[in-house]
């Protein structure tokens, strides 16, 4: 049974909600003090008397800031998707991030709500110590609001470097001159990095490994907070943050990396055995979900997305579907080939056919991407089949999709369940995995890679997850003959991310910590900026069958067989999708984004960030 379908309603004065879980999913189900007087009469010491209420105001902060479905958030920032319309949380379109043209204040999240957010942690926090609750409750509450902390904390810094760090309740009705400890300065960003890591300790010190309730599933963990730790130390290593590639940074994110790996071991979390239905099946609870988003089709309110009518083609979506996560050849590509060749770089005995691009290749590759000719399960129809070819009509090109056609020639198909029907595409209830235990093998590998002596243990990590599971196996050839090159195995390790996470709201970020825009990877792995994205287009071979007649044939074959593939279809080609701009993200300006001009108007005490013209260095630890 799902917990955290949670409805908010104002209660309390002093800025302190509660959350009312529907009767079934609260942990209040019928609790004697909410009969005795009306709710909005509550104050605060009457909450923190009581383990019951103080759950639900620690349940409105999750409700808050807990991440929420992610799928779609900054695919098309990056390599990984293209649509132009795209906006990032209806401020910018992703044009002004792709193409160097965002303003002072285009990003927004330091602002009055998310500090907000860190007052009523504080205001919690304070309470919770001060209160007679039982100390097993105190500490188990306590772990979970210095997570949530350092969660918000987390994404400011990973925004703009240091910023102000407060831990009292200030006290906001102020009359006449306003003190300096609400002018607050930015904090040095090393002080945040610390700052962070310490709350996360905190957590991880008070948090059980699991929760005995089974409701309680989507409550963080000691391992959550161990996860993020090593998640947050490796940015904190990386050029973005360390440009002059400090190598105890690099030993400080692999010792919690590490430290994470044998804990979440113990702790009975890994790989679930199924790559396909892991995407699918988180909408109960796996051993890979480590930090999760909790949903419910079947609660109204907030708790369920629209995921796949976001992703699913139009015509098999609601109006307005069908637009985002369209994959790019960039992305394609990146999938090895199943002996674990990069396609550019494919062996004699597996070689690589751009035509018939999935013959061969990582099976991630079908459990992820939609293409031409597959067989794409969709509201209970497991036979069928996605079409995006184009042909010809009175002279002009057109996409059998019609106008409603993706632009790349793809489709994501993770994440998208085949059992949802089509008139519920816009009420899903799959769980959102903002960590899973395959990103911390991912972390660990990058961290051991970049230290002498410790090759061998991120090729045990790539090598887990290419082949621990049941439907995924991969080879490790390639990686062998790379293995003491540093340089080619941090090409490999950023690959296998783009292809392991890929449509998790990773891709973006992970071009950014790495400078991956303005700086080549490696040998093989150019810089983005100055490139174009591209579409695959497939055309139909109109000399051997007219559109109409195609129309009528095409499910009755197997196109895996390439004499017949290549029998109905010319040669797939490449088609510029940048075509206003190619792409210009400007680093290292927007590794660190200006704070909003409004927020310095009101604190003079701000400083803004070098790279928009103020004073405060993000680097200086």
């Amino acid at each position: 049974m799902k917990k955290f379908q949670i409805q908010s309603i104002t209660i309390f004065q002093n800025h302190i909600y509660l959350l009312l879980i529907p009767a079934m999913l609260m942990i209040i189900n019928s609790c004697d003090i909410l009969n005795k007087e009306p709710l909005d009469s509550l104050y605060e010491e009457e909450v923190y008397k009581n383990e019951e209420l103080t759950t639900a105001s620690l349940n409105s902060l999750y409700y808050d800031i807990m991440p929420k479905f992610s799928g779609t958030a900054n695919s098309n920032l990056s390599d990984e998707s293209y649509f132009q319309d795209v906006t990032d949380n209806d401020r910018k379109t992703g044009t002004d991030y792709m193409y160097g043209r965002l303003g002072v204040d285009a990003v927004g999240d330091f602002s009055n709500t998310t500090y907000g957010y860190i007052r009523k942690i504080n205001l919690l926090i304070e309470n919770v110590e001060n209160s007679t609750l039982s100390s097993d409750f105190k500490n188990k509450t306590l772990g979970q609001a210095y997570f949530l902390r350092a969660w918000i904390y987390w994404k400011l810094v990973s925004l703009y470097g240091g910023v102000p760090i407060i831990t009292d309740v200030q006290n906001i009705n102020v009359v006449g001159e306003i003190p300096d400890e609400i002018l607050v300065k930015r904090n040095k960003t090393g002080t945040c990095i610390d700052f962070i890591a310490e709350e996360l300790d905190k957590a991880f010190q008070y948090l059980p490994s699991s929760w005995e309730n089974s409701d309680d599933y989507g409550r963080i963990t000691r391992d959550a907070a161990l996860a993020l730790k090593g998640r947050v130390l490796l940015f904190w290593a990386s050029p973005q943050f360390n440009p002059q590639n400090k190598t105890g940074r690099w030993q400080w994110a692999y010792d919690v990396n590490k430290m994470a790996l044998d804990t979440l071991t113990k702790d009975g979390y890994g790989l679930y055995p199924s790559f396909r239905e892991l995407f699918i099946n988180c909408r109960e609870r796996t051993n890979e979900a480590i930090m999760v988003r909790v949903y419910n089709e079947g609660i109204p309110g907030n708790f369920y997305h629209a995921y796949d009518n976001n992703v699913r083609p139009a015509y098999q979506a609601k109006s307005g579907g069908g637009k985002k996560n369209q994959a790019t050849w960039q992305l394609v590509k990146a999938f090895p080939m199943v002996d674990g060749y990069p396609v550019d770089s494919s062996s004699e005995l597996n070689p690589y056919n751009a035509n018939r691009f999935w013959v061969n290749r990582d099976p991630r590759l079908d459990f992820t991407i939609a293409y031409n000719s597959c067989t794409w399960p969709l509201s209970k129809q497991s036979d069928y089949r996605l079409w995006t070819y184009y042909y010809n009509n009175q002279g002009s090109l057109v996409s059998i999709e019609g106008n409603n056609r993706t632009l790349t020639g793809f489709y994501c198909c993770k994440y998208a369940n085949p059992d949802i029907l089509q008139e519920d595409v816009d009420r899903v209830g799959t769980d959102w995995m903002e960590i899973r235990f395959a990103e911390v093998l991912l972390n660990f590998a990058e961290c051991a890679n970049e230290l002498d002596g410790k090759a061998s243990e991120a090729r045990n990590a790539l090598y887990r997850i290419r082949n621990e599971r049941d439907d995924v196996k991969v080879g490790m050839d390639y990686i062998d003959a790379n293995l003491d090159d540093r340089v080619i195995m941090r090409e490999i390790i950023m690959t296998e991310r783009q292809v392991e996470l890929a449509f998790e709201n990773k891709r973006h970020w992970d071009l950014r910590r790495r400078n991956m825009f303005e700086e080549d990877l490696g040998p093989n792995i150019k810089k983005l900026n100055g490139t174009a994205r591209t579409a695959w287009r497939v055309e139909l071979n109109e000399d051997r069958v007219t559109p109409e007649r195609f129309l009528a044939i095409r499910d009755q074959y197997d196109y895996s067989q390439g004499i017949i593939y290549n029998a109905y279809f010319r040669s797939g080609y490449e088609v510029d999708l940048d075509t206003e701009s190619p792409i210009n993200y400007l680093q290292p300006q927007y590794n660190f984004y200006a704070i909003p001009q409004t927020n310095i108007d009101k604190n003079t005490n701000l400083e803004q960030t070098i790279y928009w013209g103020g004073t405060f260095d993000p680097l200086e630890e």
